[in-house]
């Protein structure tokens, strides 16, 4: 899936279906900010690119959004009700034990993907699927339960905010040391890095002062702001 901004593709780096859901708004704190599920027929194309949808799938939800224009603006409203529910929920710090408004948004949407399960046969096992349905909203279960596996597992606690400028993405922190701080090293670790290579390149500027009598009146002052490293924000997101 690629942005319709840079045209590069959106990053895949939660560690969870429900995370990377999440991380469909790039950056998600500070402008530009791009949403990467504008449309119902967008939230079936990050589906297949994800792996939550497969082809026989996503062309049968399209062809039911084509049929019923409606409900897929409703699901897709849906849609984003609870990927911003979910970034209530996972963000830290987590506020668990206090029933809120984004927890009923996800437990919502939560009984309709486990009511449309049902057990398959695997290789050597079984796996938990969906029936077969026309309910245009099943594009959404995969995510469902996803979150309740993320949300009800010790997992949680590894879940982190990825501390790149204004982009606000979330991880599952899968290092042994447990204190990863960016969603990616080589985008936004690294744009730190450059971030504080040219501020402390930035020239100083000498202290001038006034020739008033006393040491009160002279005081010092900077001479312009020196250029703010911001001056002109690049596109600071992944894509």
């Amino acid at each position: 899936m690629q942005s319709r901004v840079t045209g590069r593709a959106l990053p895949v780096l939660g560690g969870a279906l429900c995370l990377d859901f999440v991380n469909t708004i790039d950056p998600r704190l500070e402008p530009p900010r791009e949403d990467f599920l504008p449309t119902f027929e967008a939230l079936i194309d990050w589906s297949v690119f994800v792996g939550a949808a497969g082809p026989a799938k996503a062309a049968a939800l399209a062809a039911g959004a084509g049929r019923d224009p409606g409900q897929a603006a409703r699901v897709h409203g849906r849609a984003i009700e609870f990927r911003e529910a979910l970034f209530e929920l996972l963000r830290p710090p987590r506020r668990i034990g206090q029933p809120s408004a984004a927890l009923a948004v996800v437990n919502q949407e939560l009984r309709q993907a486990l009511a449309g399960a049902e057990l398959t046969p695997a290789a050597s096992s079984y796996r938990l699927g969906s029936r077969p349905s026309t309910d245009l909203s099943r594009v959404l279960w995969p995510m469902a339960r996803s979150a309740a596996e993320l949300l009800t597992s010790a997992e949680i606690n590894r879940v982190r905010e990825c501390d790149g400028r204004g982009c606000g993405w979330l991880f599952r922190d899968t290092s042994k040391a447990g204190r990863r701080r960016w969603c990616s090293m080589a985008i936004c670790g690294n744009r730190a890095k450059a971030r504080r290579h040219r501020e402390g390149a930035m020239p100083s500027f000498p202290v001038q002062r006034s020739a008033g009598p006393s040491m009160t009146e002279r005081e010092a002052h900077v001479c312009g702001d020196g250029g703010s490293p911001a001056a002109g924000r690049e596109r600071t997101r992944h894509v």
